[in-house]
């Protein structure tokens, strides 16, 4: 049985810091390709957690952290880039 993980890169729109970038990224470590990847489970993940979390507008920012995780828990399919809007 394979493990099924993916790390995903998700961009939501950014209303907050709008002279700077359009957009804010989230590194969402260790999800399940067939039932947690998809926009209305990491949208409402992102929702539960967005005070707590940190998030970057600096695009290859969040692809470097992800690819670093990758490094530590080497997942199945990779990172993969997902837009929220």
């Amino acid at each position: 049985m394979s493990r099924d993980n993916v790390i995903a890169v998700a961009r939501i729109f950014n209303n907050s810091y709008k002279k700077y970038s359009n957009y804010r990224y989230y590194v969402i470590s260790n999800l399940n390709i067939e039932n947690q990847f998809n926009k209305n489970y990491i949208n409402n993940y992102i929702k539960a957690i967005d005070k707590y979390t940190k998030s970057t507008i600096n695009r290859g920012k969040a692809l470097c952290i992800a690819h670093d995780i990758q490094k530590k828990i080497n997942t199945e399919y990779g990172v993969i880039e997902i837009d929220l809007f």
